[in-house]
């Protein structure tokens, strides 16, 4: 029991010494700003490419520097998540504003292309006649007669 306790209380200081690290370990916005950059030169240069084949094809086929560079990827993006969420959360909203833009576009894109098609569309002719028919029916008769309806 008092072996148990003790272990316990040992974990607890574990997790809450590593978690406040942590959390208390915040990197300032100069160096996030670096590692932003630096993530997108790498990025330019198809690391993304490499990373969805896989560890094991990477280990097999890609070049040693090739795999630091994948490696210093994979730093900097933890980096970026973890340390620097101010980065990551402004990244989030341009990507959130250039959706909303190509949005925008395609409705406009689409509103111009629906009256473009409607400007092509002929609209069939009316049959004067038929209306001066009716007119002069109505004004020489009154209203015509309803049908007859045929019983059950």
């Amino acid at each position: 029991m008092l072996k148990s306790t003790a272990i316990l209380a040992g974990v607890a200081a574990f997790i809450s010494g590593a978690f406040g690290s942590a959390q208390a370990a915040r990197t300032d916005v100069d160096t996030c700003k670096g590692f932003e950059a630096e993530k997108v030169l790498l990025d330019k240069a198809g690391i993304q490419a490499d990373l969805a084949r896989g560890a094991e094809w990477g280990k097999g086929n890609l070049a040693p520097e090739r795999l630091r560079q994948v490696q210093r990827f994979i730093f900097l993006e933890e980096q970026l998540t973890f340390r620097c969420p101010e980065v990551v959360a402004a990244a989030a909203v341009r990507q959130m504003e250039e959706q909303a833009k190509l949005k925008a576009l395609a409705v406009v894109e689409r509103e111009r292309l629906w009256k473009e098609r409607m400007e092509k569309v002929v609209p069939p002719e009316r049959n004067p006649q038929v209306r001066v028919a009716r007119a002069v029916s109505i004004a020489e008769g009154g209203v015509p007669p309803l049908p007859e309806r045929k019983t059950r």
